[in-house]
């Protein structure tokens, strides 16, 4: 309670218009001792954080220059070993060229390949022992583990000396390789003794060795070579002077990496590499199991599943970076404390100018001030508008002289009391409500009040708004208040006024017009029951309603010769009919009738098509209330007889608007039926088609 006192005082004080500030600045020693350090601590800050992310900014721009420079140089490298690979499986097939090209050895393969079935001839017995030979000999001369020779039907017809059995999927291998003309390399497979690289090569029928990759192909050589040792050499020769890549070789099968191990069991990894994205063999950063980094770049051994991948890890890579760090921030920091030290060499130069420059502004401003507050005082003690502001509890910190002549209680005596004291329980109740309004949404709330003063009630337009301090703590709430008592009785007699004229104009027109009898009553009847039935809003029912009556008030106007004539009007007559549209509109709107009744009431008489009058509107520029008026209004008239034209049934009113979905709404079209199919519309019907055939 103490704390909410002293806080009602100090806004008090601060909100006297009658006190002034002294010319006299007064000492603030923490001021003048606390800032200087205040200003280097958050320049300190700033240039901080700003070197922090330019020193970022340029050792990430280093390293992505280091990173590009590494990816050029793992292509290059990787592309080279995959071309030396390359260049070793083209030499190794070139070797095997001797014997797949030897002219007997081609005659040989044409004669078995004629032969077929296993059957072999006794001429080709006869030159087995001779071609086991030589072709034994060709395998121990190039060093191979096996060479077969393999007939279609995936048997070997010659194989080398100690060569291995074949598999099964090596022969049916093999007798695909009939169907193609290339080199075909299988994967490397793992043995005891190492690495093997089986590949397959065509031999072309002897007549037609010269006649290119169309040639027949009458067998096929498979032949096994030992691959550890020359894949070891391979991978372990560089291509540069330095190089601390680390180069190794994985074979794609099933759409994964397996790592080729030359030297070392098992040579051929059973498990997939899993760091390697699935089928990437570009330039990427992977992580090890135990959380280091490497760089890696691939490149494929053409015609094979080998993939060669020069590898360094992120450490050997980017160690020239952490020099480069170290002299980026040793730089920053360098430059941070000579501009820092520049700063408070400025700073001191110049406070004692400071000083004596903030006392001649602080006189002036002082000045300036009490101008204002004199200006503020003046403005406040004469203007009608009512000024409150009130704490958290609803006790009145202060209040204009306004406020106080209302509430009928001396200005002096305002501070301390609540709405209750000043103007009764009801209207502090009402007061209290938009109070927690205003502290609840953070937003001036604006409300009419009646206030009981006297013996009279007085209406107040009130605007309710939070009042924070200079620390933006919530000190309570402003109000300002208008008195519109006079005006809002002004306005009630004002459009009470006008309720009457209209409807005297719209009885005096029905009155002396026999077809618009109880025309309006029995148009807002009908158009009131369909709105009912569409589900419309009570607002706009209001509103069709209020249309209704005064949908006809624009024929007042009309030349009564016009308006009762016998026969059909003319084409000039119609205009001048048509024209009671705008009259109307012009009668309502110097009435102040509302803006939505006004439309209804000039948009009855247009269609959907845009064949209506005044304006030839169309679809959605008709509002809903004018096209249940339009129809409800033509309905009444076709149902009452005229000299020149029968009346006709409600039945035949609705046919018509149901055969006509272009000019009518054929939403309103089925409310109207389905009202017509109750009991009320029913009677309703009965009623106006009674009084048709009167």
């Amino acid at each position: 309670m103490t704390q909410g006192v002293r806080m009602m005082t100090d806004a008090t004080v601060k909100l006297d218009l009658n006190s002034f500030v002294s010319d006299t600045p007064p000492e603030d020693k923490a001021f003048t001792q606390g800032a200087p350090w205040k200003f280097v601590a958050l320049f300190l800050t700033v240039f901080a954080i700003l070197g922090y992310f330019l020193c970022d900014y340029a050792i990430e721009a280093r390293k992505q220059e280091l990173v590009n420079e590494l990816q050029k140089r793992l292509d290059v490298s990787a592309s080279g070993k995959a071309q030396v690979m390359e260049t070793w499986l083209a030499g190794t097939v070139e070797s095997a060229n001797r014997i797949a090209t030897n002219d007997l050895f081609q005659l040989f393969a044409t004669e078995i390949n004629l032969v077929g079935s296993g059957n072999i001839t006794k001429s080709l017995s006869d030159q087995l022992p001779y071609m086991q030979n030589a072709f034994s000999n060709f395998a121990n001369q190039d060093g191979l583990i096996g060479a077969y020779l393999i007939g279609k039907d995936g048997r070997a017809y010659l194989a080398s000396g100690g060569a291995p059995s074949l598999t099964e999927e090596q022969r049916a291998t093999a007798q695909e390789q009939y169907k193609q003309s290339t080199v075909t390399f299988l994967p490397i497979r793992a043995s005891d003794a190492g690495l093997v690289l089986d590949f397959l090569l065509p031999i072309h029928a002897a007549q037609a060795s010269s006649a290119g990759n169309d040639a027949e192909i009458v067998g096929v050589l498979l032949l096994s070579v030992p691959a550890s040792e020359q894949l070891s050499e391979l991978l372990k020769a560089p291509l540069f002077n330095y190089q601390p890549e680390l180069t190794r070789l994985y074979q794609k099968m099933d759409g994964g990496y397996y790592e080729l191990s030359p030297l070392k069991p098992p040579y051929l990894s059973a498990t997939e590499e899993t760091n390697l994205e699935s089928g990437a063999i570009d330039f990427q950063e992977v992580s090890a199991e135990n959380g280091a980094t490497s760089f890696l770049s691939g490149a494929l051994v053409p015609n094979t599943n080998l993939v060669v991948f020069q590898q360094i890890s992120s450490s050997e890579a980017l160690a020239s970076l952490r020099t480069y760090a170290l002299f980026v921030v040793g730089l920053a920091v360098s430059f941070l404390i000579i501009v820092f030290t520049i700063l408070i060499v400025i700073w001191l130069t110049l406070k004692g100018q400071s000083s004596r420059a903030l006392a001649h502004q602080y006189k002036e401003f002082a000045t300036q001030i009490n101008t204002q507050r004199r200006l503020l005082g003046s403005i406040n003690n004469t203007i009608d508008e009512l000024i409150g502001l009130t704490d958290p509890e609803g006790r009145y910190i202060y209040a204009n002289p306004s406020l106080a002549r209302i509430a009928d209680y001396p200005l002096r005596s305002i501070p301390g009391k609540t709405d209750r004291d000043l103007f009764g329980e009801k209207a502090a109740r009402d007061l209290a409500e938009y109070d927690r309004k205003a502290i609840a949404t953070e937003q001036t709330v604006n409300a009419f009040v009646e206030i009981e003063t006297g013996d009279t009630v007085r209406i107040l337009r009130i605007a309710k708004s939070r009042f924070l301090n200079e620390d933006g703590a919530f000190l309570g709430i402003v109000t300002i208040s208008t008195d519109i008592t006079d005006y809002v009785n002004f306005q009630r007699r004002k459009e009470e006024m006008d309720r009457k004229a209209i409807t005297v104009l719209s009885q005096m027109l029905e009155a002396n017009d026999p077809y618009l009898s109880d025309h309006s009553i029995r148009m807002a009847q009908l158009a009131n029951h369909i709105s009912v039935e569409l589900g419309l809003p009570p607002e706009m029912i209001k509103i069709i309603n209020t249309g209704a009556h005064l949908s006809q008030i624009g024929k007042i106007s009309i030349p009564r010769a016009i308006r009762e004539k016998d026969v059909r009007l003319t084409e000039k007559e119609q205009e001048v009919m048509q024209k009671h549209v705008l009259i109307a509109e012009k009668i309502l709107a110097n009435a102040d009738v509302e803006t939505e009744v006004l439309d209804a009431v000039t948009q009855i008489n247009e269609h959907l098509d845009g064949s209506g009058y005044p304006r030839g509107l169309t679809k959605d520029d008709i509002d809903m209330p004018a096209r249940i008026l339009g129809m409800a209004d033509i309905l009444i008239a076709r149902i009452s007889p005229r000299s020149y034209r029968k009346a006709i049934s409600v039945d035949e009113a609705l046919r018509v608007f149901k055969t006509n979905p272009e000019k009518y709404d054929l939403d309103v079209v089925d409310a109207m039926i389905r009202f017509f199919e109750t009991e009320i519309g029913a009677n309703f019907k009965a009623n106006i088609e009674k009084k048709r055939k009167k």
